[in-house]
């Protein structure tokens, strides 16, 4: 079963219609259709895609939020995931929360983080990461 977490950059990269953003479209609607991926996202990715989307003054709500992404598992982010994401700093202080996050949540499921950070690239992490743009 292939099973990946979404990073708050690569969501954003879809709702802003950004190179990338096309992958995560063709996931979600794979997902509606049956698809037998397990997809997550973590309540910090998910309040920085609602934060930038009220920055800009974009309508987007987390009632939105929720149908856009519907059949994406939002985790909650608790100690243990604090405590992997803290230790995450470790590996490149140009991570942000949000990267290191997204990153502690992919190493708990076993699953492969998606985002468009280029930055990741060229970190040594311990999750499998795929870049949404080359």
């Amino acid at each position: 079963m292939n099973r990946i977490v979404l990073d708050a950059s690569a969501v954003l990269a879809m709702i802003l219609n950004e190179l990338g953003g096309e992958r995560v479209y063709k996931l979600l609607d794979a997902l509606e259709l049956g698809s037998d991926a397990e997809v997550f996202i973590s309540s910090v990715n998910w309040c920085e895609i609602l934060t930038r989307m009220q920055r800009e003054n974009l309508l987007l709500y987390g009632d939105d939020l929720s149908a856009l992404l519907a059949g994406v598992e939002l985790v909650p982010f608790g100690r243990t995931d604090a405590e992997v994401t803290a230790a995450y700093a470790h590996v490149s202080r140009a991570l942000s929360l949000g990267d290191r996050a997204c990153l502690a949540l992919a190493k708990s499921k076993q699953a492969t983080a998606w985002t468009t950070e280029r930055l990741w690239s060229q970190c040594q992490v311990d999750v499998p990461v795929e870049l949404m743009r080359g």
